[in-house]
């Protein structure tokens, strides 16, 4: 089925004569009965009743030309809009902030997409601590900031006004270990944190905020041995059996499921996290929205949930 065999079948149901279409579509009058032919060899179907040199609409075809007219109408509207589409003109350098847990690969398949979409500009992407990520969209030295956001994160209210936050994932946070360095011991208790050496984010990310909110709450003495921005650094850290962490599971996905790491879902530690996207509410026109992006980065293979989290 063509669409022209479609705009033919609706000019011949207009003028109930095959000699009148041609001549309005401009066509030779056997063009305009083999393309009504060949849609009636499609649809197993008569759409016209013959009567003489006249015709008339079939049950089937009444029927199919109600569908008739919405399809040309759904296509004249996705034409009218592509037409319409300009692509963005940024010029200037587009800055990506990173923040921690995410997973981010400067070579990775997103940031080919940026460099895709903003043809006359460079895209540059940096690693910062959070509160560095939220002064740059302020100052505009950063256009899109990604991060982990817990879900009970007590900066989400602050940003209401300002920032346009969309989640491209949500993950459960989980207390990680190599296996081996626990051994015996791992529990469902979050008492277990005093009995290791912690390994956490770097203060000044929403993450860290959320842990030693939830340490406060709970009055537990922890030794911390390690804090640090670079996820990287504390996945390799755990993986060596010299402490326990505290991480988003979709930034550990890959060692959970080759059992080289093991993560438990504390119940202190319900609260999910999300890997959230935060722009400017000002600039929805000169980037693309953030649901575009989430789902760019969604699709691009860049994060995945291992099978049973969410």
């Amino acid at each position: 089925m063509t669409l022209s065999q479609i705009q033919t079948f609706i000019v011949v149901s207009q003028t109930l004569n095959f000699t009148l279409a041609a001549q309005e579509l401009g066509i030779t009058q056997p063009a305009i009965s083999t393309q009504i032919q060949l849609l009636e060899d499609e649809l197993k179907t008569k759409l016209f009743n013959r009567v003489g040199r006249r015709v008339y609409l079939s049950q089937s075809g009444l029927l199919f030309l109600e569908h008739a007219r919405q399809i040309l109408e759904k296509v004249a509207a996705t034409t009218d809009a592509v037409t319409r589409f300009r692509p963005v003109t940024k010029t200037d350098p587009l800055n990506l902030g990173i923040g921690f847990g995410t997973g981010f690969k400067d070579d990775g398949p997103f940031l080919n997409y940026l460099r895709g979409t903003y043809k006359n500009a460079t895209v540059q992407s940096h690693q910062a601590l959070d509160t560095d990520l939220v002064r740059g969209l302020e100052d505009r030295s950063i256009d899109i900031a990604l991060t982990q956001i817990p879900d009970e994160s007590t900066h989400l209210d602050e940003w209401a006004d300002k920032f346009e936050l969309t989640p491209v994932i949500k993950t459960n946070i989980l207390v990680v270990a190599a296996p081996h360095a626990v051994a015996q011991n791992w529990r469902r208790d979050p008492r277990i944190l005093q009995e290791y050496p912690l390994v956490l984010p770097a203060r000044q990310t929403f993450f860290r905020d959320y842990i030693d909110g939830v340490l406060t709450r709970l009055s537990l003495k922890v030794n911390v041995s390690l804090e640090t921005q670079e996820a990287t650094l504390i996945r390799k850290v755990l993986l060596s059996g010299m402490g326990i962490g505290i991480l988003p599971a979709s930034s550990i996905r890959e060692e959970l499921d080759r059992g080289i790491l093991t993560g438990l879902s504390v119940p202190e530690f319900s609260s999910g996290s999300i890997l959230g996207i935060l722009t400017r509410k000002d600039d929805i026109s000169v980037i693309p929205s953030p649901i575009q992006l989430g789902v760019r980065i969604f699709t691009s293979g860049w994060v995945r949930l291992s099978p049973g989290l969410s």
